[in-house]
């Protein structure tokens, strides 16, 4: 096997991999999502077909791996997606323990295959309307009437905004999230 994979990489010992049972490795250029499951590791590639996400700090749902960003699944052993999209795959790679040591293959033994799949429903082309540019500065400054102060971001905003309008003849407006739950 070790002819048909080429170089192996050693990630180290076994104990010392087993928890938690998901984990990030890095190996070379590899990003690696290391499982440990009934008794079985499992390596695949540690970046999502979706977004690029980092699977290895994902969760274990079974034997799926679930992206921590958009929830996509792979399987953890094989790479591939979840039931339905089977053909949505990851790089798949090889696992043995020798002399109590957990080595990697160097290369997937299955590569890459990305399905396509619908745009998300807030995805969407975007259409310049006639009229003036419209510009919105979103305020997160934690303070209240009640207990106001002096938010240096929050003025940098307020520059930003004012130089929007002067300069470009944009609409603006400023939101203060915290004054929204008053």
């Amino acid at each position: 096997m070790a002819e048909e994979l080429g170089a192996w990489i050693d990630l180290g010992p076994v104990d010392a991999l087993k928890d938690p049972p998901l984990r990030e490795l890095r190996a070379g250029d590899l990003r690696i999502a290391l499982s440990w499951r009934n008794g079985e590791f499992g390596a695949v590639s540690g970046i999502c077909n979706h977004a690029s996400g980092p699977l290895g700090q994902g969760s274990l749902d079974g034997d799926y791996i679930t992206c921590p960003w958009h929830h996509w699944k792979f399987h953890r052993r094989t790479g591939e997606g979840e039931p339905g999209f089977e053909a949505d795959r990851v790089p798949q790679f090889a696992v043995k323990v020798e002399n109590g040591r957990l080595f990697v293959s160097a290369k997937p033994v299955a590569k890459r295959s990305r399905l396509p799949h619908p745009p998300h429903p807030l995805e969407r082309k975007p259409k310049r309307e006639d009229g003036p540019i419209r510009v919105t500065g979103i305020s997160t400054t934690a303070m209240d009437e009640q207990y106001p102060r002096y938010s240096t971001s929050e003025a940098l905003l307020r520059t930003a905004l004012d130089h929007a309008a002067a300069a470009e003849g944009a609409q603006t407006q400023l939101i203060r999230l915290n004054a929204l739950f008053e």
